[in-house]
């Protein structure tokens, strides 16, 4: 079988035996919908919901993923940049980075929802949170990580510290880089939804919570499977901007 088809047979393969399984054995243990729904189920509850699942809530999820991603990159990449370059800058905030990433984000989100109110900007601000942290060491982590015979190649030319950083450290990270936006990418899935529960009025994470105090687990199980699925896209997303960025360079496996 081919490498690709095969890369996709199989998993959809596996998924569709669990499909299966799960609605036999609901089935044959009577499981009440609230303890456990079969796919059916969900799919009814999806279906009945209508079509405000993806139009309102999948895409006010999706917003606040791709905004807060976008602001974490934004932070991330340059103080990164800025830890590796000066020993100084590194040694006085990453102490301080650390014990603000150490901080359960679910313990400060309603906090922060009291501080910078019930809109957008709250719900930004806890994806930003837990998202920026992996990018920002990764992007270190690289530009520490450059073959010393480029910066002594530099050195010899007379290379002035930003053209170091620009021309060698920083092309260098990019693969250091993409490691730290697959990881944060899932987390701005995770911070999406804590913001979600704590302050909403419409999105996934907001759908979970309605349903649930509704006692409607089908509905809250199909918008954790829609959050699951939309992580993994994305996820794979990233995974295709790399190849993009670096189409010399073996394609990571995901």
């Amino acid at each position: 079988m081919n490498g690709r088809l095969r890369a996709v047979l199989l998993p959809l393969a596996a998924f569709l035996v669990l499909i299966a399984v799960w609605e036999a054995a609901v089935a044959a243990f009577h499981v009440p919908p609230f303890l456990l729904p079969a796919p059916s189920a969900i799919v009814r509850a999806v279906t009945q919901f209508g079509p405000t699942f993806l139009t309102v809530h999948a895409t006010a999820t999706l917003e606040t993923i791709l905004i807060g991603f976008a602001l974490s990159v934004m932070i991330g990449v340059p103080l990164g940049t800025a830890l590796a370059a000066n020993k100084l800058t590194a040694e006085a905030l990453y102490p301080l980075l650390i014990f603000t990433h150490a901080i359960p984000i679910i313990a400060i989100a309603p906090i922060i929802v009291v501080v910078f109110g019930t809109g957008l900007g709250s719900r930004l601000i806890v994806v930003t949170l837990i998202s920026f942290f992996p990018t920002m060491v990764s992007t270190a982590t690289g530009m520490l990580n450059v073959p010393a015979d480029m910066l002594e190649l530099a050195h010899t030319v007379g290379a002035s510290r930003w053209q170091t950083t620009r021309t060698i450290k920083l092309p260098s990270a990019v693969p250091f880089i993409f490691s730290g936006l697959r990881i944060g990418i899932t987390g701005a899935v995770v911070g999406a939804v804590v913001a979600e529960f704590v302050s909403a009025e419409a999105g996934l994470g907001y759908l979970v919570v309605r349903a649930t105090n509704d006692f409607n687990i089908p509905l809250a199980m199909g918008a954790v499977i829609a959050l699951a699925t939309l992580s993994v896209v994305l996820y794979q997303l990233v995974a295709v901007a790399q190849r993009l960025v670096m189409p010399g360079r073996p394609a990571p496996r995901a």
